[in-house]
């Protein structure tokens, strides 16, 4: 029977975590961090164009959607050429949770009044560079 001493848990172990981490959150191209901050940011300063007209702000609502989705198909392209097919673990949750505040923010443009287009102005700003932020830690080196 093969011994195993503690030191060779421990690198299996973190090898196991390391392969775990990789296929929840792969390493992404350099490009990727700036385009999908940039998409998000756009999709909600689109939001709160607030025009008068209900199909212009229905219009400026699926402008958003689709930079939205672009964004997350974008994310998925890189995922299945890196060979990682689905989304699991914490990247399931973390989904969910960016589906809910985006239904949220959607629900809320809805009836939104002009006078607060400079909030979601401001909000696209703050999301583009929070998007840019937190996967330009996850950029392969």
């Amino acid at each position: 029977m093969a011994t195993m001493d503690a030191q060779e848990a421990r690198d299996d172990l973190e090898q196991a975590r390391l392969a775990y981490a990789t296929s929840v959150h792969p390493p992404l191209p350099g490009w990727a961090p700036p385009a999908c901050g940039l998409l998000l940011g756009a999709a909600v300063a689109i939001v709160g164009l607030a025009p008068a007209s209900i199909w212009w702000r229905l219009a400026a609502i699926a402008a958003a959607v689709l930079l939205a989705l672009g964004a997350r198909g974008m994310m998925q392209a890189i995922r299945r050429k890196q060979g990682v097919r689905g989304v699991q673990g914490p990247a399931r949750k973390a989904q969910a949770a960016l589906a809910t505040s985006a239904l949220a923010i959607v629900v809320i443009a809805l009836t939104a009044p002009a006078e607060i287009r400079w909030l979601y102005a401001a909000m696209g700003v703050a999301v583009a560079a929070i998007v840019w932020t937190n996967l330009r830690k996850k950029v392969r080196t």
